[in-house]
């Protein structure tokens, strides 16, 4: 039989149509599973990625008369999903299952260091102490389980004339005159302690409600993304470095590092911002804070470790204890 051969200029017969469909069917065929493999392909890559992305908890607040109730919902949950978390796998920090901090903002005129307690499987609770009507921005510092720190955010509105109750014993706060080029337009604000300013920033002496102040070393520059050990000194009415100062929490003091428009917060111990639990578990459960309550007197001084992650304006809240008093000195730092 004689093969049949294409020749340039006549048009080609049946049998090489035939083939030429053929060949144009098989091709768009490899062509689309290809197309339909690579949709896949990259579907499922990209599923993959996004469960392994992680996905911090969220803080939801709720308040019925003077009661606030805080739920948070499972870290890294599927996307699109929420799981509320359960309080039983909050590790204790420094015997509390949550430290929250209470900003009033943006003046950050009104700060409550407050510990809530838990009511429910997923749930923490708190009666709230007399707080000055405003925006509340909240910090809620808790430690996993596992060991991984975590501080979602929320914000909370303190209608006026709020019923109230006395501050709680481990409890702190405090009310210094507002963030500078902030204006306060707040009302009720409880009296502001007497602190002297450096261009209208809260200088390094706070004076305390009680005629203690907390003295900070500040260092001659603030930089970011430099290390550094800030060191407050407690003074009693005297001016005196503070005879009667015992360990707050476990610790000689605490502080948190707050940036004005709030994309930093970091509550900080001496040994570091590392969660307490989170270090106990890397040291095998070995303790490594003072005995909750002791009474026994401390050196009235204290260092925190800590480098501004940015530039900007920050405030800082510094926690001490003297006798069965609670302090909190403020003070800002603008970092360059």
């Amino acid at each position: 039989m004689r093969e049949s051969r294409l020749v340039p200029g006549v048009p080609a017969d049946g049998v090489h149509r035939r083939r030429a469909g053929v060949a144009f069917a098989l091709g768009l065929a490899v062509a689309v599973a290809s197309v339909a493999l690579g949709g896949w392909w990259w579907h499922s890559e990209a599923v993959g990625y996004a469960a392994n992305i992680f996905r911090p908890s969220d803080l939801w607040p709720t308040l019925e008369g003077n009661q606030l109730h805080l739920a948070m919902s499972e870290a890294n949950p599927k996307p699109g999903a929420w799981k509320p978390l359960a309080t039983d796998k909050l590790l204790l920090d420094d015997g509390k299952p949550m430290h929250l901090y209470a900003i009033r903002w943006p003046a950050m005129d009104a700060a409550f260091h407050l510990h809530p307690v838990v009511v429910g499987k997923g749930q923490v609770a708190e009666t709230l102490p007399s707080m000055p009507p405003g925006d509340y921005k909240l910090f809620a510092d808790v430690v996993l389980s596992s060991g991984f720190p975590e501080t979602p955010s929320a914000m909370l509105t303190v209608p006026v004339g709020m019923s109230s109750a006395a501050l709680a014993p481990d409890d702190a706060s405090a009310f210094p005159p507002p963030l500078h080029g902030v204006r306060d337009d707040a009302t009720s604000q409880p009296g502001n302690t007497s602190v002297a300013t450096r261009g209208g920033l809260l200088g390094p002496d706070y004076k305390l409600p009680d005629g203690y102040t907390l003295h900070w070393d500040v260092p001659a520059s603030l930089l970011a993304n430099q290390a550094y050990s800030f060191r407050f000194t407690l003074l009693d009415a005297a001016g005196k470095p503070a005879a009667d100062t015992v360990p707050y929490l476990g610790m000689a003091g605490h502080a948190a590092f707050v940036k004005s428009d709030g994309t930093v917060f970091a509550h900080t111990h001496p040994d570091g911002s590392a969660a307490m639990p989170a270090m106990m578990l890397a040291n095998g459960g070995g303790s490594m804070r003072m005995e909750p309550g002791s009474p026994r007197a401390i050196p009235p001084e204290v260092a925190f470790p800590y480098g501004f992650p940015s530039t900007g304006s920050y405030r800082i809240f510094v926690q001490m204890k003297h006798g069965t008093t609670v302090e909190t000195g403020v003070f800002d730092a603008q970092v360059r």
